[in-house]
């Protein structure tokens, strides 16, 4: 009995080594995957940020210049409407005086009608 209670403690402890060897193997290979992961990650990651720097930039650019053109904007409306204001008082005025005008004309020259007593 105990000769093989001696036999199965050698099957296990060996059995146990061949595990730990294997599992030390495992780990080895992880550990140079993470390695290489972690030199290809970060020059992308370093590159993205850059990336993300000229993009806000750029951005901020196109920001000034809608600004600008949202002030040219409103300084074309403000225009448009002193000219607008400048010119439709006047234009209704004659516009008026020719109605008038033509009106007299019209009432001038229309024949007479005669009176029924």
């Amino acid at each position: 009995m105990r000769i093989a209670i001696g036999v199965f403690f050698l099957l296990f402890g060996a059995g146990l080594i061949y595990m730990f060897l294997r599992l030390a193997g495992f780990f080895s290979a992880a550990s140079v995957l993470v390695q290489n992961v972690d030199r290809q990650i970060v020059p992308v990651l370093n590159r993205l940020q850059t990336t993300m720097d000229e993009i806000n930039a750029e951005l901020s650019t196109v920001g000034e210049m809608t600004q600008s053109a949202n002030t040219a904007v409103g300084a074309v409306e403000q225009t448009t409407v002193a000219v607008t204001h400048a010119i439709a008082g006047p234009v209704k005025k004659a516009a008026g005086f020719a109605a008038g005008v033509s009106r007299a004309v019209s009432t001038l020259f229309q024949p007479k009608h005669k009176e029924v007593v």
